[in-house]
């Protein structure tokens, strides 16, 4: 089975802002559609799967190097590096022209049943640890994100519109990082908990607490907490 899977691409011009920045939204895109690509690219090689069958990201820690900017060329690279029938962990890595890592994201995704909404698992016969890439083997990472407690907050609303929604009729993960104030050149690392999808139509409050060099969002519909975001800053 083929394990590696690499991109070659760009910083287009709808990746970045008013800076020629790339966006920390888009950014995360980057990281996503890769490790998208490579997913179905391993599929083809596996047996089918249930339909109801997909796998729901719970938490990602991105790592960031250098700030992309517009019409930088990239590589980047996915590799599964743990996999069982509950979950998987998948590494995807961006470098620069040089071969140099620019960012990394580490994530980890559940098993869960799309028409039930709970967590699943794969048959006991499924070849799920021939995804795994031996080279870069990195266990499940999960950092639980404890939002202290500050009177150093704001909050913000944001509504989801059909540009945010997914193909599983979710909120994009990306489309999280669209709405916190901080930009990629302003952060050494991010992390973020999903615990509950998000939906077309719904309000989300951000709120923001900001403590020495961390800053923590809860983003939350009402009394349901949908996510937590940490951000290290430089």
């Amino acid at each position: 089975m083929t394990l590696l899977f690499e991109l070659k691409s760009v910083v287009h011009l709808s990746d970045v802002g008013q800076d020629s920045k790339i966006r920390l939204g888009n950014l995360i895109d980057k990281f996503q559609n890769a490790g998208w690509l490579h997913f179905q690219q391993i599929r083809t090689q596996l047996p089918p799967l249930d339909s109801k069958l997909l796998y729901f990201v719970v938490s990602q820690s991105v790592r960031i190097r250098a700030t992309l900017s517009l019409g930088d060329p990239i590589t980047i690279q996915s590799f599964i590096t743990d996999a069982n029938r509950h979950k998987i962990t998948r590494l995807v890595e961006i470098r620069d022209q040089a071969e140099q890592l620019i960012a990394s994201q580490l994530e980890d995704a559940f098993v869960v049943n799309n028409e039930s909404g709970r967590i699943a698992k794969l048959p006991v016969d499924y070849p799920i640890t021939s995804m795994v890439d031996s080279t870069k083997h990195l266990g499940f990472h999960r950092d639980r994100i404890d939002i202290p407690v500050s009177k150093n907050q704001t909050r913000t609303d944001f509504r989801i519109l059909p540009r945010d929604i997914d193909n599983y009729g979710h909120m994009n993960n990306a489309r999280y990082l669209d709405f916190v104030d901080e930009t990629v050149d302003h952060l050494k690392q991010i992390s973020i908990n999903y615990l509950k999808p998000a939906k077309l139509g719904m309000t989300l409050g951000y709120l923001r607490t900001k403590i020495n060099h961390s800053v923590y969002y809860t983003v939350s519909n009402g009394s349901n907490v949908m996510s937590k975001i940490w951000l290290e800053l430089k």
